[in-house]
């Protein structure tokens, strides 16, 4: 005798099989076609998605564009995807950080055109201008700590970044940017040194300490 279970008893077990799946088996069905799989995976990991641009792009607009091209490259490559980790994220990383790339190069064409074009300095958006206030306001929180990440080199501040501000392993990290996991950890280790070494040298964390017991 076959049991038939009720429609929305169907639905909710195809809902929690398809939610318990894991990334590489939710890319492969949505590959092959599955919107249900798709949704899951993008609900999964579009919030972390979402952090990352945040603290990287220069307006809410910009925020959306690299969000949502992220997911629309992930979905058109998801029949490539080899799982290094347990989880998506730091392939998704790693495609985040390729389009911010090419929209900070876009950005940065786009203002040299409309200054060549107009012969003035460029005007700011209100978003642009709250975006920058808040820079302003934090480095002027923590300016030698600024200083520190600013000596760091590309390669080791991204590292860093991944790992202190997203919450990546090393190992993710070094998925996110297609080195080897040693490589990542070598310069996750230098970025740690580095900045230690210039905070000690002045005095900063002292002052980073009694600011934050300060604010509690």
């Amino acid at each position: 005798m076959q049991l038939v279970l009720p429609t929305r008893n169907r639905t909710s077990v195809h809902n929690h099989l398809v939610a318990n799946r894991s990334d590489a088996e939710l890319l492969r069905a949505s590959s092959a076609g599955s919107s249900d799989a798709y949704s899951v995976f993008f609900r999964r990991h579009v919030s972390s998605i979402t952090k990352y641009a945040v603290r990287r792009c220069t307006n809410p607009d910009d925020v959306a564009d690299l969000v949502g091209d992220c997911f629309l490259v992930a979905l058109q490559a998801a029949h490539k995807y080899v799982p290094e980790t347990d989880t998506a994220l730091p392939w998704l990383f790693g495609i985040s950080r390729r389009l911010l790339s090419k929209q900070r190069m876009r950005y940065a064409g786009n203002r040299r055109l409309e200054v060549k074009a107009s012969n003035a300095l460029p005007h700011y958006s209100e978003a642009e201008d709250n975006e920058i206030a808040a820079a302003i306001d934090a480095s002027r929180q923590a300016p030698a700590l600024e200083e520190a990440l600013a000596r760091l080199s590309r390669s080791e501040r991204d590292v860093l970044e991944l790992v202190a501000y997203d919450g990546a392993s090393p190992s993710e990290a070094a998925v996110a940017l297609d080195i080897t996991p040693n490589a990542a950890r070598l310069r996750l280790s230098r970025a740690r040194r580095s900045v230690r070494a210039h905070l000690d040298s002045t005095g900063a964390i002292g002052r980073l300490v009694e600011g934050a017991e300060y604010a509690r």
